[in-house]
């Protein structure tokens, strides 16, 4: 006896929650994440995915040598889906590059949700970040250009 109120509680409960499941919201965020204050280079590395970065930037330059034969790395931010498609290439990335001390990123986002039922709402924030990320010189991406495909 027990069981059947019990079922009947989970039905009604059930068609309770029908409407709200059916009601469409549709959400779209858009960023833009822009270098300043840096200096315009062309230099060629190794594309790697930095998951731990978080929304400024997901990328790494790394393998990159300067003039005395010391490598380094490069905290690459902008055009994640371009940088996407070249992780594990050796490319060469013309862009705008800010040492930890003088870098500013300035990060653009906006999110609009739409909702059927309900007025739409849109949200935009601006931030702008100084000085080391994650212990990395920034590099703005203007290009990219595979060199190869593999960076051994």
């Amino acid at each position: 006896m027990m069981m059947k109120g019990t079922s009947w509680v989970v039905a009604v409960l059930g068609l309770a929650a029908a409407p709200a499941m059916a009601q469409s919201t549709e959400i779209k965020t858009e960023t833009k994440v822009e270098v300043k204050d840096g200096k315009d280079v062309k230099l060629t590395g190794c594309v790697e995915r930095l998951p731990e970065a978080g929304a400024a930037a997901r990328y790494r330059l790394a393998d990159v040598a300067d003039a005395t034969g010391k490598r380094h790395s490069y905290l690459l931010v902008g055009k994640d889906g371009e940088l996407e498609r070249h992780v594990g290439h050796m490319v060469e990335v013309k862009g705008k590059a800010a040492d930890r001390e003088d870098g500013k990123v300035k990060v653009k986002t906006k999110t609009k949700v739409d909702r059927e039922d309900a007025d739409d709402l849109k949200n935009e924030s601006e931030a702008e970040v100084k000085g080391d990320l994650i212990g990395l010189p920034l590099l703005g991406v203007d290009d990219v250009k595979m060199i190869r495909p593999t960076c051994s």
